[in-house]
């Protein structure tokens, strides 16, 4: 009798923890995931702050918060060095525990990975969504002889002003092999801000750099701006400067754009993306996190987690396949 009830009980409880089993299965992710988070998340940036990324980053992670248990918060934490190589490696090194995420400046990231061994494989990386697709712009300085596209390229050499080539600048040789600019590269500035200094000096022509990084220098004139790359339509503060496609280039407007897109380690538990992923989405859908956005001139044109890594994956084969142009150029 006694031996009966033993079995009896085991096998009442092989049968209590299958149904859990399942009942765990069947639960959806913010559910099973909602012991998580219980500690603040450490958001990484690349770059000093007081830059674009570092602005976006910490007026996201204020409003996240909104989405995320109480008293947990979005703690943004600088980590600049050698066009955020730095941050990426900090970010994809971390316990996959979904603690640790932050901005990814794509598709430039890729390219040292290209040749170099970086500690970091952006093709492996837990992407949560895209903050922003924001067009480069090609524009030529004031203190310039040339004025026009047309002029940069029938000239026997246009000086380009750039920090290097392993980050988004990677679009300006892109660029000047398409439009068949015989272009001459001075690198080594601190800082898009430095290279950009230097043509407004007149140590160079000609520069690439994101439209919002440029915005206030077209008002002040002190560049022109000639060309977008990366944008399916005009933007009204210029809307007289052509897009790529218009302007006979369209492969530059399908590979040329400066994203800024929100990744963690890889193998973040899938529950725990899910939930990242929806703090996110819902965070750029927020009312208030939109109204900072339109008045601090930070625009976004976000996308969700698969999208965004469907979107880098084509990028990224675009760029497998221009592997031999970068060769010239990266060392």
């Amino acid at each position: 009798m006694k031996k009966r009830m033993l079995n009896t009980l085991t096998v009442s409880l092989l049968m209590g923890a299958l149904i859990a089993a399942g009942f765990l299965l069947a639960v959806p992710a913010q559910v099973r995931a909602a012991e998580f988070p219980d500690q603040n998340i450490t958001w990484v940036v690349g770059y000093k702050p007081g830059g674009g990324f570092d602005t976006y980053s910490r007026a996201i992670g204020r409003y996240m918060e909104k989405y995320l248990p109480k008293g947990v918060q979005v703690v943004v934490v600088n980590k600049p060095g050698s066009a955020s190589q730095v941050a990426a490696s900090m970010i994809y090194n971390a316990k996959p525990d979904g603690y640790t995420i932050g901005i990814w400046p794509m598709p430039g990231l890729y390219v040292p990975q290209m040749f170099f061994k970086p500690k970091y494989d952006v093709k492996k990386v837990s992407w949560l969504g895209t903050v922003l697709e924001e067009p480069m712009c090609l524009a030529i300085s004031a203190k310039s002889k040339f004025r026009t596209l047309k002029d940069l390229q029938q000239a026997d050499a246009v000086k380009i002003t750039l920090t290097g080539f392993t980050g988004p600048e990677i679009a300006a040789p892109i660029t000047m092999e398409a439009l068949g600019i015989k272009a001459k590269y001075i690198s080594g500035h601190k800082g898009s801000k430095a290279a950009m200094l230097a043509a407004m000096r007149g140590d160079g022509d000609a520069v690439i750099f994101t439209y919002g990084s440029l915005r206030k220098f077209f008002k002040k004139g002190s560049f022109i701006p000639v060309m977008l790359l990366g944008s399916e339509k005009r933007i009204p503060a210029i809307s007289d400067v052509p897009t790529a496609t218009e302007a006979g280039f369209p492969e530059l407007d399908k590979t040329i754009g400066a994203w800024r897109v929100i990744g963690g380690p890889p193998d973040i538990p899938q529950d725990r993306l899910e939930y990242l992923r929806d703090a996110f989405w819902k965070t750029m859908n927020d009312p208030e996190f939109l109204e900072w956005s339109k008045t601090a001139k930070r625009p976004v044109s976000p996308l969700d987690g698969p999208a965004t890594k469907a979107a880098i994956e084509k990028v990224l084969t675009q760029y497998d396949g221009m592997k031999a142009l970068f060769e010239r150029y990266i060392k």
